[in-house]
């Protein structure tokens, strides 16, 4: 009897540690792989920016009973842009030629800001990217986080050193692994779109305006791929 209770208690055990390294079991992708779907997503992309942002000049659509439905945002296109990818050694993404001019239509925060902004060429949107298993480990998930760009204008008698944050909308995209085994891979995400928003705008620490549907005025900015 002893024995047959000792035999079912080993039996439970194994039965236990069996599920556990299942479910503890965590893949990662190798170096190898993330340099090689890095090469493969890496080149130029031609596309456009669609760009919808709210200000003040924006209108209220309202229903029959007069009730707030939503803002009507503006839209702006600007074609003939492209993004570049680098490849896993430099894991960067460069949004290449952004009007910053048009940023200065969501700021009313700082009028002197405002205006140094609209007269600004276009700039580089910089951000680093990474891959990782989805939770199904059949898709690969490929991210970025955008980095801060710097501004030196000078405006009201004064240099102001400008600092724009940008998010990723929260957003992740996914490849199988058979698309990440094809050249100009990246297509594929860039041709759905790849979106990112103006976060907020600081004057050296000083916070001058933040930005987001629940701020107020926002930019919501999609790249498209040709």
């Amino acid at each position: 009897m002893i024995i047959w209770k000792l035999a079912f208690a080993m039996l439970a055990a194994l039965s236990l540690a069996s599920c556990n390294s299942d479910d503890d079991i965590v893949r990662r992708l190798t170096n190898e792989q993330k340099e090689t779907y890095g090469q493969n997503i890496s080149g130029e992309y031609s596309g456009e920016y669609i760009i919808i942002y709210k200000d003040k000049d924006c209108t209220d659509m309202t229903n029959e009973k007069g009730q707030h439905i939503i803002t009507k945002a503006h839209e702006a296109i600007f074609g003939n842009v492209q993004i570049d990818v680098s490849d896993y050694k430099m894991q960067h993404v460069f949004f290449q030629d952004f009007p910053v001019s048009l940023i200065s239509k969501v700021v009313d925060a700082d009028e002197g800001l405002s205006r140094a902004l609209a007269e600004t060429s276009p700039q580089a949107i910089t951000a680093r990217y990474g891959f990782d298993y989805d939770t199904d480990y059949s898709h690969i998930k490929w991210a970025f986080i955008p980095n801060v760009m710097l501004l030196n204008l000078d405006y009201d008698g004064a240099d102001h050193h400008i600092r724009l944050e940008f998010n990723n909308n929260s957003q992740y995209y996914t490849f199988t692994k058979d698309e990440l085994q094809q050249p100009k891979a990246f297509r594929s995400l860039a041709e759905n779109g790849i979106a990112l928003q103006l976060e907020a705008i600081y004057d050296g620490s000083t916070l001058i305006q933040r930005f987001g549907y629940e701020n107020g005025n926002y930019m919501h900015i999609i790249f498209n791929a040709d």
